[in-house]
């Protein structure tokens, strides 16, 4: 619960937490940020030219908001799964390499 009330309420805090932050809080940042931005130039009465009235400015930014959230969770779930080795974890299906495939470029450097 306390996962889920995190990634609602800041998303890249949430992957930065209990997911992967190295590789994934960047771009949901971005669209954390991009939200906040947006709703906060709706209310102030923006319109962004005429494409948008400040009443769907603010409903797009709360969209981006939930992709954010959404993607939060999917990382974090992904990450719970890898972590615990469940069947569709892809830490469960890695291909250990044998002994004879240590170096993959021998064969390139034999023939030189």
């Amino acid at each position: 619960m306390q996962r889920t009330l995190l990634a609602l309420v800041a998303p890249p805090a949430a992957v930065a937490r209990y997911g992967c932050a190295a590789r994934t809080a960047a771009p949901i940042g971005v669209f954390w940020l991009a939200s906040l931005a947006g709703i906060g130039y709706g209310l102030a009465g923006g319109t962004l030219g005429s494409l948008l009235g400040s009443g769907g400015l603010v409903a797009a930014s709360i969209l981006l908001w939930l992709i954010a959230t959404a993607w939060a969770r999917l990382v974090m779930r992904a990450v719970e799964s890898d972590q615990l080795h469940r069947k569709d974890s892809t830490r469960a299906r890695l291909v250990t390499p044998q002994a004879d495939e240590s170096d993959p470029f021998s064969q390139l450097r034999s023939d030189l």
